[in-house]
């Protein structure tokens, strides 16, 4: 595997571990800035443009738990990928 290519596979894995709470942020700010209340266990109403997005919000609230998985598994693959990458890019180097 190429010098990119883990790069890549380290971003990307970053990215995927770390997701599922950035789903979760944005669906608070959209919460805070709209002032409604969502909850995971049902629909509830948040309306913005005539639109009722609160299924969308609460799809994004639950879509929060996958962290528990992601976080720790994701995150310890960008890990092993980054020294793989880095360790590459210092025999180079040498």
């Amino acid at each position: 595997m190429s010098h990119k290519q883990l790069k890549l596979l380290a971003v990307s894995l970053g990215f995927l571990a770390l997701a599922p709470l950035c789903g979760v942020f944005i669906a608070e700010l959209i919460v805070a800035v709209l002032n409604c209340r969502v909850s995971e266990s049902g629909h509830s109403d948040c309306v913005i443009g005539g639109i009722d997005i609160g299924m969308l919000l609460a799809i994004l609230y639950t879509g929060g738990w996958f962290g528990i998985i992601t976080v720790p598994v994701g995150g310890l693959a960008a890990l092993v990928c980054y020294n793989k990458y880095r360790d590459l890019q210092l025999n180079k180097k040498q």
